[in-house]
């Protein structure tokens, strides 16, 4: 269902655009211990298909007028069965991808444990030639601009991605102190296939739900506490 275009006196008409942020399914390399960045990918376990056919159960009467994807292979299986039988625009967008976690990427957690931690703790993984957090920040503004720039008032779009990644939409558009974002973002717990929402108005970026299963998402929309 669309909204009706917003007027605001004296600036005229207003643009809003709910963007609905799954994370993929759990994969293989998830599963084994392995990490797992923008350098590497692995393909989903069988046993995640389900959860992901919750997340589309709950998102099933949303109209989508478009959908985002990752250009990994975990978040394009994970958009193939979010999508199935519904005839929806689907582009893969770059600025999506994972964080970049440099020579530890696809690396066991096991002996490798210490350097990820520290790495994550500070939000940069440039010292072993990955990415930083201020880097990934900026993509995720870019991405979002670009979808919103290409969407129309009253758009739902579907954006399949990664659980690092959406660590940094909470830095760049959660409405908290900025030490608040910063905790959140590093002790989150970021479930496969969980929700996530991001509301646009007027080139105005907030996230009003934190990504979350399936049966929780359904339960905050159904307490219409969005």
């Amino acid at each position: 269902m669309r909204r009706r275009p917003a007027w605001r006196e004296g600036l005229g008409f207003m643009k809003r655009v709910t963007f609905y942020y799954v994370r993929h399914g759990r994969t293989e390399f998830n599963r084994d211990g392995i990490i797992q960045g923008g350098r590497v990918d692995s393909p989903l376990v069988e046993e995640s298909v389900p959860t992901i056919r919750e997340s589309a159960k709950v998102l099933a009467d949303v109209d989508f007028a478009r959908c985002f994807v990752s250009p990994l292979g975990r978040a394009q299986q994970t958009a193939d069965v979010l999508l199935e039988g519904r005839d929806v625009e689907r582009r893969t967008l770059e600025g999506l991808r994972e964080f970049d976690f440099g020579g530890i990427d696809g690396k066991p957690y096991k002996g490798n444990r210490l350097a990820f931690a520290r790495c994550f703790l500070r939000q940069d993984f440039s010292s072993v030639g990955g990415e930083s957090g201020a880097q990934v920040r900026e993509r995720v503004r870019r991405a979002f601009k670009k979808m919103y720039k290409e969407s129309s008032d009253g758009d739902n779009v579907l954006v399949v991605g990664h659980g690092a990644y959406v660590r940094y939409v909470v830095q760049e558009f959660a409405k908290m102190t900025a030490f608040s974002r910063r905790i959140t973002s590093t002790t989150m717990r970021v479930p496969n296939a969980g929700i996530a929402l991001v509301v646009a108005v007027d080139g105005d970026f907030e996230l009003t739900c934190m990504p979350v299963k399936a049966e929780r998402f359904q339960r905050i929309v159904s307490n219409n506490t969005l």
